[in-house]
């Protein structure tokens, strides 16, 4: 910036009509803003959140869980702390996705029912199939978030009021001024 730039503004005469700090009110300047932004960063989480929550089944975000398999050498043990599993002890929907896994290039399927060795499956268990060891384990939950769908109205409502403080002090001033531009004709 020149200083002649600096010059013209210095010698600006100020706006008549506008009110200036003598007229403005100390809570219309500072504090409807300050509650604004605080509704704003209340309202953006909440908002995403009860969104969110709507939309997790239609564009299929949680549902059953997937476990994923290797197949594991002779004597070969991931941990001494993982236990073992009987084929027959699996439920049906986990023998379903054990051999879909086994058969899968990726070694990973979806449960698609009940788990009934959930926990056990939790920590990973080796299980036997056709002779051969595979090392099992719940490779995603994919459990559905649970909250209130509710959030997503009140957070936008509170963006909203939130916006409306943040331009409290500007549309006073233009409110003002134009009530001072009135008085004066």
């Amino acid at each position: 910036m020149s200083s002649d730039e600096s010059d013209d503004t210095a010698e600006d005469p100020p706006v008549e009509g506008e009110p200036t700090e003598s007229g403005e009110s100390f809570a219309l300047t500072y504090v409807a803003p300050f509650l604004g932004v605080l509704l704003i960063a209340v309202g953006i989480p909440l908002a995403i959140l009860g969104g969110y929550v709507v939309v997790q089944d239609t564009l299929n975000l949680c549902g059953d869980p997937s476990i994923d398999v290797r197949a594991l050498g002779d004597e070969e043990r991931p941990s001494a702390a993982v236990g073992e599993l009987e084929y027959g002890e699996l439920s049906q929907a986990e023998q379903r996705a054990l051999e879909q896994a086994i058969g899968s290039p990726l070694e990973e399927a979806t449960v698609e029912g009940e788990m009934e060795n959930r926990d056990v499956l939790l920590e990973g268990a080796v299980v036997e199939v056709d002779g051969e060891r595979y090392y099992v384990r719940i490779a995603s939950l994919n459990s559905c978030l649970r909250a209130e769908p509710l959030l997503f109205p009140i957070g936008m409502v509170g963006i909203l009021l939130g916006i409306v403080g943040v331009l409290t002090p500007p549309i006073y001033r233009k409110m003002a001024g134009f009530e001072e531009r009135i008085q004066q004709r």
